[in-house]
């Protein structure tokens, strides 16, 4: 133990704070994690096709207006970059 943190005075850093997902927007989160377990995965990770996006719409009967299609390509993106993230 580093000799710092024997100190009394001594207070771990906080952690970072998380953003919370707003409650409103939570429907299209579920909506992407089901799409994700769809996802085609050749040599590596693809990006969410329309082909994919619109089977998985019909197949729940759901429609997304422009700004849900938006979040969704935008959540694919970030998903993306995540993946590709060289450590």
């Amino acid at each position: 133990m580093d000799t710092a943190r024997q100190n009394p005075l001594y207070r771990a850093p906080e952690a970072p704070a998380v953003p919370q997902l707003p409650p409103e927007l939570a429907y299209i989160w579920t909506w992407f994690t089901q799409l994700n377990q769809k996802r085609q995965c050749g040599m590596a990770v693809n990006a969410l096709t329309s082909a994919e996006i619109l089977a998985w719409q019909a197949r729940h009967g759901v429609r997304f207006d422009p700004f849900e299609e938006g979040v969704i390509d935008r959540l694919d993106v970030l998903f993306m970059h995540h993946q590709n993230k060289k450590e």
